[in-house]
This record gives C-alpha cells, sequence and structure tokens, in this order.
C-alpha cells in the first residue's frame, strides 16, 4: 500500500499509521475530507486487495433511572416529547432496552445524539406521574 499511494499526491496529511496485532493498518488524518479522499485512493488502486472501514462515532447512552411500570421502550420516546416540552426534543431517539434492579425498579437504557445528550445530562425528566433522574 506505501508503495502505491503517496499522502503527499493526494494532499493527505497523516497523523498516525499503526498495524494492529490482526495485521490490520489503522491510519489517521486530520479532517473528515481527507478520509474520503484518503478511502477513495485505496479503492482505486488497491481495491480487489485492501479493504477500507471507516470508524463510526456511536451515539452516546443514557439511563433513565426509577421508571414507572406502564411506560414501556415502545412508548417511552412519545412520553418523554409529550411531558417534557422544555427540553425541545424531537421523535427518533431510541430506547436500546430496559432492565430491572435487585430492588425492584426498573431503568431504561435510551440512545441520543450528542446534542441532546447535554441537554439531558444531570437532569430530572417527568414520565408518568414520577420525576425520573438521568445519567
Amino acid at each position: 500500500m506505501k508503495s502505491k499511494i503517496n499522502p503527499t499526491d493526494i494532499k493527505v496529511g497523516i497523523s498516525t499509521l499503526k498495524t494492529l496485532r490482526d495485521w490490520r493498518v489503522q491510519i489517521e488524518t486530520g479532517s473528515k475530507e481527507e478520509i474520503d479522499t484518503l478511502q477513495k485512493d485505496i479503492n482505486d488502486k488497491c481495491g480487489d486487495k485492501v479493504t477500507v472501514n471507516v470508524h463510526k462515532l456511536r451515539n452516546p447512552r443514557l439511563v433513565i433511572y426509577n421508571i414507572p411500570d406502564d411506560i414501556s421502550i415502545e412508548n417511552i420516546e412519545h412520553t418523554l416529547i409529550a411531558q417534557n416540552p422544555e427540553l425541545n426534543l424531537e421523535a427518533g431517539d431510541i430506547a436500546k432496552f430496559a432492565y430491572d434492579t435487585k430492588r425492584g425498579t426498573r431503568n431504561i437504557v435510551i440512545e441520543v445524539s450528542a446534542r441532546i445528550r447535554k441537554l439531558l445530562i444531570h437532569k430530572r425528566v417527568k414520565l408518568g406521574w414520577l420525576i425520573c433522574n438521568m445519567f
């Protein structure tokens, strides 16, 4: 790969080049545009021998503690939006799963965008007749 691709020719700055344990190569660049340019060049010149995987960030997860029993994974999104208009939430947040604690309470893990996480972190939300903590 080093013999076929010249970062200077395609005007890409390589921050890090690491060989991982399983003989994969990790390349880090400074921006998304540089990643796209490098990915296109690797696919053009070495596409038959090398596959390119671009790392994607996951959305952060939050836990809502002590939710009422009548709130389920299916209706948590609608309930959050309806009872907490001051948070300016929109549809599209994903409830991942619910779990029961040893004390008999239920918690729900939700996956939200980074912007919504900043709004919700260390806040209390209204769910049914209860006010629940979120971390």
